[in-house]
């Protein structure tokens, strides 16, 4: 008798332990679920922070090339190890004619790449007072004073990128909100929407991206001959002389574009993921998958 209650009572331990373990278990598509979260949010934070970041592209200066173009006619001295180099006229006046400067610019900004400290140094040696960064969505010529006026095909290239990458923040943040209240309230056709608009934001992004690579080459630097101070130029006279030497600047992308590119193929590989959600999620609602 005894033995049989302990028997029973055993096999009804068990039975009780099983049901636990099962309760306790993890539906595979919960995973599912957190890896397209996880995902999201890093190609969302990378792709922002690669729009919102100003080193998409650089403006350096070849000093083997500057050499050979000035030829005499002016003198260069390279100071600060070698990064600014100040052009003086060649005879014993030595007059200031203009600094040249490395820069870094992003889609709707460009900035001096020298720190206060730098600039305060070079401004005992005649160092004009400029701002250290322009904005190219301030949209009136007084916040463009100083630097270079673009051609007409890069002012609208210039434009055209600003345009695609505010098109894309604004689908990132529509995307989040669409995807929180897919998942939260059980949305098949939100979640679906996520995917496509994450889709979007990628191609807008490649856009972006695609533009700011190649807006510069068209650039005719023999017929860069105006007042206004060219990129990586710096003059109290403007840039005015300074054609001879544009040909030895050095326009080169920076760790901003390979941002974006990480960014973009994150974002299609987060549309493959939302996408695929709300299949699973057609067959297995997510309360279910919880509980």
């Amino acid at each position: 008798m005894d033995g049989n209650a302990a028997g029973a009572n055993s096999g009804n331990t068990a039975d009780d332990g099983e049901e636990a373990g099962w309760n306790c278990s993890v539906h595979p598509s919960v995973f599912f679920l957190l890896g397209t979260l996880v995902l999201t949010t890093c190609a969302t934070g990378m792709l922002c922070a690669a729009i919102m970041s100003d080193h998409w592209e650089e403006v350096t200066w070849d000093m083997e090339k500057l050499g050979i173009l000035a030829n005499g006619t002016v003198r260069l001295t390279w100071l600060l190890d070698k990064t600014v180099a100040r052009v003086s006229t060649n005879d014993q006046r030595d007059r200031t004619m203009a600094f040249l400067v490395p820069m870094h610019g992003g889609i709707w900004t460009l900035c001096l790449s020298l720190t206060e400290e730098d600039i305060a140094l070079l401004s005992t040696i005649g160092f004009p007072t400029v701002q250290p960064c322009v904005n190219y969505l301030s949209g009136t010529s007084e916040g463009l004073r100083g630097f270079e006026p673009r051609a007409d095909w890069q002012h609208r290239m210039q434009n055209l990128s600003i345009s695609c990458a505010l098109v894309c923040l604004i689908i990132l943040g529509s995307a989040a909100l669409v995807g929180a209240f897919g998942v939260f309230q059980h949305q098949i056709s939100a979640v679906l929407v996520t995917g496509v608009m994450y889709l979007l934001a990628a191609s807008f992004a490649l856009f972006t991206l695609t533009i700011i690579h190649f807006k510069r080459l068209h650039i005719k630097p023999h017929s860069e001959l105006h007042e206004g101070t060219v990129d990586g130029v710096v003059s109290p006279h403007g840039g005015r002389g300074m054609g001879l030497l544009l040909p030895a600047r050095i326009f080169s992308t920076s760790w901003s574009l390979d941002l974006g590119w990480g960014g973009v193929m994150l974002c299609v590989m987060t549309s493959v993921l939302w996408i695929l959600l709300s299949k699973i999620m057609r067959f297995n609602p997510i309360s279910s998958m919880i509980n």
